[in-house]
């Protein structure tokens, strides 16, 4: 059997930047705004706001600690949280581009659906994950590199069979 290098493909600090001066500009704004008039919608532009600066800290913070999307023998982590769908759960791996919104969309067997759900600790069995490459370092390189893995797995796959 090959062996995978594992390289982890880290937060994006494009987008973690993005997502910061937006959440800060978005406070400002409805900081100023809360001055002028003090209503419920300034108050929930607030709360969106400090969502927006801790999702940017989460996001740098697995950066800091080298936590991403990777894959090696046993499968793929498929996001942040490290949760992993195995090779053989694995149905297709395909490019998707959707209204600008450009992901590496990994689909899984129907078969495995309910022992992923129950493994990610999720409520409802998710048919697909995406890795969104605007959220990634290297989205080009990460899914061709993931692509010529998964065409490994599948020849690999196929010579077993036989």
């Amino acid at each position: 059997m090959d062996v995978i290098t594992l390289k982890i493909y880290r937060a994006s600090i494009q987008s973690i930047l993005f997502v910061l001066s937006f959440g800060v500009v978005f406070l400002l704004i409805s900081v100023l705004s809360l001055m002028e008039e003090f209503d419920l919608l300034g108050i929930i532009s607030i709360f969106f706001s400090l969502w927006l600066l801790k999702y940017a800290l989460t996001l740098w913070k697995t950066r800091a600690s080298d936590i991403g999307s990777y894959w090696d023998d046993e499968g793929i982590v498929v996001d942040f949280h490290g949760n992993k769908v195995y090779w053989y759960e694995i149905k297709d791996i395909t490019y998707q581009n959707f209204q600008g919104s450009k992901s590496t969309l990994i689909s899984t067997h129907y078969t495995h659906h309910e022992n992923i759900r129950i493994r990610h600790k999720r409520w409802l069995p998710t048919i697909a994950h995406s890795i969104y490459w605007f959220s990634i370092e290297k989205p080009k390189n990460h899914h061709k590199n993931l692509m010529i893995a998964w065409e490994e797995k599948q020849t690999n796959k196929n010579k077993r069979l036989l």
